[in-house]
């Protein structure tokens, strides 16, 4: 071979090397077999775009009503006061009652029919919030959207802990729960087209539109769900899964230490031992200081940009870098945190994004600052938006022996959580005190720094939790090597 071939071999070669490591830190690692690799992107092809798009479309539906008060809704129906909030408070009575009922449900039903027949009802139930002529028949159909969506999210998130290993989790919660941020931005652009576009047509006005066209979109991927959604590896049905496809996806997740679907069935036993755990307790709380930590509760930006006399369009459209900035961050934690670099770790990514936000909750707090860093503050605020998807993203290492548990534990943090918003949105995030909020962001910054004790704490309990697995079971290896911090 001449030095020129050998030359040119190396070089290739060494490209190969480095789009190798590269992959391994952006995504899989690319020496899996194979028969591996089809099956995840099998997995990611069907799974997680269904779920990506039936996440996008249901907090679609649930922000909109954000975009809707400040184009006309509110003065359209006679929205005033903190009706609002009691809006959004109406939405959350409705979305924790299903919650911890779906999570037992889709243990012995398929979460295939469950989750699909939801999703078509609460797009009927958005077609209907473009007919609503006053606040009562509002709070009605935000409590069945919010009924409906309930289920979605913990049962969703259970389902994709089911079905990929510590390694594979992280990058796939994020970029599921970073649709929250790409269904913010693209409700600003909706709105803002629905508004000049749509504006008077057949009788309706732009924020009505906005209702009917988040209707549409959202109804086709309730009816993919019945196809897309593949269940658990131990019951699936999935066209796109041969049965040792499905006996070697139990498999995969046993290897990595966790127990399948049914090693602990539902008895009074093994509610009780549930309430005993640390997990129950520890979990269950610290999920209200995810959500309050993060300034969600209210449009801060486009109130204020209301307040502030900009047009229509600008309330709409500014807002939705806040959404590019949550999920950015949400994308690149979620990567970071199942690369080499972290291995699987979470709360170094989790103290980051939360550190961003106490930052800018502090500035709008202060308020009385100079206008560029309002504006930046607005936008770095939104760095927590990544900080759920990491939370959830860990249950399944903080409880690999329980499947069921791990469940409830989805569903009862986030209906704990939200029970809490309502009296913590009454109490501190009022529409009234639009657009500083003061209460509001020093409140955000407080538990900003109580959630990343709570993640030291969680990283603390994984640790002892592992020492107790090494010296009961014999666990080596990856256990082993996690105790690094």
């Amino acid at each position: 071979m001449s030095p020129v071939a050998s030359d040119g071999g190396d070089e290739n070669q060494g490209k190969k090397s480095r789009w190798h490591n590269v992959q391994r830190y952006i995504w899989d690692d690319p020496d899996k077999p194979a028969a591996e690799k089809k099956f995840l992107l099998k997995l990611d092809i069907f799974l997680l775009t269904y779920t990506c798009l039936g996440y996008f479309c249901k907090n679609l539906d649930q922000a909109n009503i954000s975009n809707a008060y400040v184009s006309g809704m509110s003065e359209a129906i006679n929205m005033g006061g903190n009706e609002l909030t009691y809006a959004a408070n109406v939405f959350t009575a409705g979305y924790v009652i299903s919650q911890i009922p779906a999570v037992i449900l889709v243990t012995k039903v398929r979460p295939s029919y469950i989750i699909s027949t939801l999703e078509i009802l609460w797009s009927i139930c958005t077609f209907c919030s473009a007919a609503v002529t006053n606040v009562s028949q509002l709070y009605a159909i935000r409590f069945l959207v919010g009924l409906c969506e309930g289920a979605f999210f913990p049962t969703i998130i259970y389902l994709i802990s089911s079905w990929y290993t510590r390694s594979e989790r992280a990058k796939r919660v994020t970029l599921f729960y970073s649709t929250t941020s790409f269904a913010g931005m693209f409700s600003g652009y909706l709105q803002a087209g629905a508004y000049d576009g749509l504006n008077g047509k057949l009788g309706h006005s732009g924020w009505q539109w906005l209702f009917i066209v988040c209707g549409i979109i959202s109804l086709p991927v309730g009816v993919l769900g019945y196809f897309f959604n593949p269940d658990f590896p131990e019951n699936t049905r999935a066209f796109y899964l041969s049965k040792d496809e499905a006996a070697f996806a139990q498999k995969r997740l046993v290897d990595d230490g966790y127990k399948p679907l049914g090693a602990s069935a539902w008895t009074k036993k093994k509610v009780f031992r549930i309430f005993t755990k640390w997990q129950f307790w520890v979990l269950g709380v610290s999920y209200f200081f995810v959500q309050s930590s993060f300034p969600s509760q209210q449009p801060f930006f486009a109130l204020y940009l209301k307040a502030t006399d900009h047009t229509v369009y600008q309330r709409n459209v500014w807002p939705t870098g806040q959404y590019a900035v949550g999920a950015f961050t949400q994308i690149a934690a979620g990567i970071l945190s199942d690369s080499p670099l972290l291995a699987g770790r979470r709360w170094q990514a989790i103290t980051a994004m939360q550190g961003g936000t106490i930052f800018a909750t502090i500035v709008l707090a202060v308020w009385n600052v100079p206008v560029g860093l309002k504006y930046f503050a607005f936008y770095l605020s939104y760095t927590a938006a990544g900080v759920p998807g990491l939370y959830y993203s860990w249950f399944p290492d903080l409880m690999p022996d329980d499947h069921e548990m791990r469940g409830f534990m989805t569903a009862f943090s986030n209906v704990f959580s939200y029970i809490n918003q309502i009296w913590f949105q009454d109490a501190v995030w009022r529409t009234s005190e639009a657009p500083e909020f003061k209460p509001g962001f020093i409140a955000c910054a407080a538990f900003g720094v109580v959630l990343i004790l709570t993640a030291l704490l969680l990283r603390w309990l994984e640790q002892r939790d592992n020492r107790g697995r090494v010296r009961t079971e014999g666990i080596s290896g990856e256990v082993i090597q996690d105790e690094a911090v």
